[in-house]
């Protein structure tokens, strides 16, 4: 699938879970994406320097609204990074979204850990999520 029918793909997920998906256009290339779990908004830089991230990132940004709770606002700038923190949750979540995707165009004993996250810039330290996840999937 490519990244437009994914990102469309992604669209209708957050359509079936009531969350408005906005476009920003103006946005400087490093400007990330960016969520309101309180009124259910997401806020995407259409001009995002690495375009093949994007199903990425507004996977993470629902699982933010999807999975989230109203108080993980309070814990989005802590400095911790643990498996316990807000946006380490968010990345499990999107992972949770996108391997369905790959695995649906990938021959089961074709399917790799690392070529997903190089397919979808994933961050290496989810190895064992993305394996996990895939597991799971069939």
């Amino acid at each position: 699938m490519n990244t437009e029918d994914m990102v469309w793909d992604l669209l209708h997920l957050a359509m079936d879970h009531d969350i408005d998906v906005q476009w920003a256009g103006v946005l400087s290339k490093y400007t990330p994406p960016a969520c309101r779990i309180d009124t259910r908004i997401v806020c995407m830089n259409s001009n995002w320097h690495r375009p093949k991230e994007i199903p990425f990132q507004l996977a993470h940004e629902l699982a933010h609204i999807i999975y989230g709770a109203p108080e993980d606002i309070c814990f989005y700038n802590s400095s911790f990074t643990g498996k316990s923190s807000v946006e380490y949750k968010a990345n499990v979540g999107a992972v949770k979204f996108l391997v369905p995707y790959y695995c649906a165009e990938t021959e089961k004993e074709n399917v790799n850990v690392y070529d997903f996250e190089k397919q979808y810039l994933i961050p290496e330290y989810l190895n064992n999520v993305v394996s996990e996840t895939v597991k799971k999937y069939y």
